[in-house]
């Protein structure tokens, strides 16, 4: 049962979800309580170093979304279409 202080579906703009340590790691778009727009998820608090982008339409993964390591190289990239996972590629290099 929603809290009916806060109920989710009054979420709209961007959010920023924090961890048990109080630093930022996701960084949403919400429109009408629903994931809509960009999307990124951070290795750091000072987002610096980014882990995951990618965009939801209509609370669906959409498009290119991109998966980095921690040294900023990018590690996949998945290809989205309402949801629907149609292609993964595996960046495939040797770490130093």
């Amino acid at each position: 049962m929603p809290n009916s202080n806060f109920p989710s579906q009054t979420l709209t703009g961007v959010f920023e979800i924090f961890d048990s340590k109080k630093n930022i790691y996701i960084e949403a778009r919400f429109e009408r309580g629903i994931m809509h727009g960009l999307y990124k998820e951070y290795f750091d608090k000072e987002k610096k170093k980014l882990h995951l982008e990618g965009r939801f339409e209509d609370g669906m993964k959409q498009g290119v979304w991109t998966t980095y390591n921690r040294r900023g190289k990018v590690e996949s990239i998945a290809i989205f279409n309402k949801g629907e996972l149609l292609e993964r590629t595996l960046n495939d290099f040797e770490e130093k």
